[in-house]
């Protein structure tokens, strides 16, 4: 799909037009080198992606004096990055803005993708899709996700007459007289991480079984588990393509994450933790900086791989200089007449109108997961435990409406839950076994009302103000209700969490492990 290769589908085309505007535009005139990041600067890179790129607030187009729609993995990559800002802000505005990429894009380039052999593009679109379901919620953005790419995919795709297994990135019958067939990261990594966003919104473990079955293939026919390198792919002679590309290291950084969110097994978490490495600690890029050069480095993917490891696992004091570095370059080096930057973070952006638009992706995702200062330590997994030594439990429950409970620690899957902030500094609280969202159900304001997990929304009534006393615990308050958590003191396996006006008393107070 990417610059280790030419395709001649219309994929190449764009491809082969990317670089030519790449290397015509080094010549044209440069704006004004900009500041570099502080507060406002996510807005400011992802408003400018938008000014440029945005069509109708329903879809993005090919190049920003283009016209025509941007589809196909492509457009999925454009649509990530909206999802990036989602995730950032929780804004209402973003999550309709994402809801109409999605709904625009099957429409404009409806499902039924048998006709692409490149297994990778469903990987990129269903991966788009199962996000889109997370953050809006619509059923058809899951059931096109699972039906037109993982689905499909695997059906046609997974094969173990060669190399033990594994998904073809381009299907052998499909692929042109001397291109290589071989099987890649790039198709496997981007499947398996849908089939891990599929889980999280279905609890269909048929999906869970597929992203550990691929996971395990990748991890030992196409990672060096020893310095972390994540290998292109392996040909069905078994040569293996020993290559490297960013967005392997970060597609691969993502998916291990996401593994390890979902089954707590700590060997995904030190996985994604060495491919990001390999990345951060060698001298692949030039003082660290993602420099595109002629062509794309993807490095989007290995913003969102960093970015939600960091997240999640609150290791922001190990990478955030270094991120810091990448998103001061982006900006310093952005046209100031849209706010965007290329790949090449090192270099001044060229003020050409005709480089696609998948070249901007890269610098407006490192923006979106980029802090300005440290994070605090509320942010990523936790166990909530009361003075008492009950700990908040989804209870093994995962529909919608369950009640949550108290029940003794003992630091389960059930037991941990997903701090990740909002815009206006409010947290939500996912739970890491049903992945639904803490809720005060209707911003119910009457003592006693029992919490409840729901399909994460972002409403007021899942935002939750988490401050510190001056013990050292936290003080869980709804923003809706203005309630705070409260354990009723029971220490009785099972019981209901409920929400109660403040009184201080140590069945309100909580402690994050």
């Amino acid at each position: 799909m990417f610059q280790n290769k030419l395709k001649f589908s219309l994929k190449g085309i764009a491809v082969q037009t990317g670089l030519v505007a790449l290397l015509v535009g080094a010549c044209c005139a440069l704006p004004q080198q900009a500041s570099a990041i502080g507060s406002g600067d996510a807005d400011t890179m992802f408003n400018g992606f938008n000014n440029a790129f945005l069509v109708n607030g329903n879809y993005y187009k090919t190049s920003i004096n283009g016209n025509t729609f941007d589809g196909g993995w492509t457009g999925a990559i454009d649509i990530m990055v909206a999802e990036d800002a989602y995730e950032r802000t929780g804004s209402s505005a973003h999550k309709a803005l994402v809801e109409a990429l999605c709904t625009t894009f099957l429409q404009k380039f409806p499902p039924g993708y048998t006709w692409d052999g490149y297994n990778d593009d469903e990987g990129w679109i269903g991966t788009m899709l199962a996000r889109g379901y997370l953050i809006t919620g619509d059923s058809n953005l899951l059931l096109q996700a699972r039906t037109a790419c993982v689905d499909m995919v695997w059906s046609r795709g997974w094969d173990t007459q060669y190399n033990g297994g594994g998904i073809w990135e381009q299907q052998p019958n499909m692929t042109p007289a001397g291109q290589t067939i071989d099987k890649e990261a790039l198709s496997n990594d981007s499947i398996g991480k849908a089939a891990c966003l599929i889980y999280m919104g279905n609890h269909d473990q048929w999906y869970l079984d597929r992203a550990t079955q691929i996971y395990a293939w990748v991890r030992s026919h196409l990672f060096n588990t020893s310095n972390g390198q994540v290998y292109n792919g392996v040909d069905r002679s078994g040569n293996v393509n020993t290559g490297r590309n960013v967005y392997n290291q970060g597609t691969f950084a993502d998916y291990a994450n996401y593994l390890y969110q979902i089954t707590g097994n700590v060997q995904y978490y030190n996985d994604a933790k060495l491919a990001l490495d390999y990345v951060k600690g060698s001298t692949w890029y030039n003082g660290g900086v993602m420099t595109g050069g002629g062509t794309n480095t993807w490095s989007d993917e290995y913003a969102r791989g960093l970015g939600h490891f960091c997240r999640d696992n609150r290791m922001w004091g190990t990478y955030l200089s270094w991120a810091q570095a990448n998103a001061n370059a982006a900006m310093s080096h952005r046209r100031t007449d849209y706010n965007i930057c290329w790949s090449d973070f090192t270099t001044q952006t060229p003020n050409d109108n005709s480089i696609i638009t998948n070249r901007f992706c890269d610098a407006a995702a490192w923006l979106q997961y980029t802090p300005v200062t440290q994070p605090n330590n509320i942010w990523g997994r936790h166990t909530i435990v009361g003075l008492n030594n009950m700990a908040i439990d989804s209870l093994g429950l995962t529909a919608t409406n369950s009640v949550v409970g108290l029940w003794g620690l003992n630091y389960g899957q059930t037991q941990i839950w997903n701090f990740t902030q909002n815009a206006d500094t409010s947290w939500n609280i996912v739970s890491q076994s049903s992945w639904l969202g803490l809720d005060d159900p209707g911003g119910n304001t009457t003592n006693g009302t029992k919490m409840i997990q729901w399909t994460q929304s972002r409403d007021s009534n899942q935002r939750w103000w988490v401050d510190v006393q001056s013990d050292g615990t936290y003080k869980i308050w709804n923003q809706a209700s203005s309630l705070a958590l409260d354990s009723s003191s029971t220490t009785t396996n099972g019981q209901a969490l409920i929400g109660w006006g403040w009184s201080g008393q140590p069945q309100q107070r909580w402690k994050l492990q």
